[in-house]
């Protein structure tokens, strides 16, 4: 694919049309894709991010673009790793999650709209057990099936019922026995354990498969073909 940035990790910025390994990366359990730069959980539980780093999506420390897998600082104990437009999140085997990167509305859920440059704890989050980055915003499911999301709100794709930003996790309204979500561009979708989907946020496009095209501020079921 297009290797502007170095996004594909080896080692330079010419685009590649077919499969190309990523330089000395071995070990790899879990990777993530965000719009310029990359992720991925290596078995001995760090992080290592490439690509773009303008807004220190990648974690080590400084706005370097790398062409090869860095470490991210200072960063252990992960299971999982999520990327989306310049940040990036990791869930940590305490059911901590961390993020880093851009912040300018809050997605990195510590509080602020400060970027970081390094992993950052989001704030008042435990029990954690998934963990997703949007275009700009973030949700986590947490232990008892509930589901929380902060940053940008514009469409509704926190599901708290508003289209206020939150600058630190907001529970999502009304939905529980969640195991697994997504977050794309100003929506976010759930699946529960029953196997029902939700889906909330702008529906200008048919996304959220409720047979319309009107936004939703909470959650609301894909409709069963």
């Amino acid at each position: 694919g297009d290797n502007n940035y170095g996004r594909l990790g080896d080692g330079t910025t010419t685009s590649r049309s077919t499969p190309t390994p990523v330089v000395g990366l071995t070990g790899a359990t879990a990777i993530a894709a965000g719009a310029t730069h990359s992720c991925v959980v290596k078995q001995d539980a760090t992080v290592a991010c490439w690509g773009d780093n303008n807004k220190g999506q990648l974690g080590d420390g400084t706005t370097t673009n790398r062409l090869t897998p860095t470490p991210v600082v200072g960063l252990t104990g992960v299971t999982a790793v999520t990327a989306d437009t310049s940040y990036s999140c990791a869930l940590k085997q305490n059911g901590i999650v961390a993020c880093w990167g851009y912040n300018g509305d809050g997605q990195l859920g510590d509080g602020t709209t400060t970027n970081r440059l390094t992993p950052t704890p989001v704030v008042g989050l435990t029990g954690a057990t998934a963990v997703t980055a949007g275009d700009l915003h973030s949700c986590a499911v947490k232990q008892n099936g509930a589901t929380d999301c902060w940053g940008d709100n514009l469409g509704g794709e926190l599901g708290d019922g508003t289209t206020t930003a939150r600058l630190t996790p907001t529970p999502v309204v009304g939905l529980t026995g969640v195991t697994d979500l997504t977050a794309g561009t100003f929506y976010s979708c759930a699946v529960q354990k029953n196997s029902t989907a939700y889906c909330w946020g702008t529906n200008s496009d048919g996304q959220l498969g409720d047979g319309s095209i009107i936004g939703r501020v909470t959650p609301t079921p894909v409709i069963r073909l």
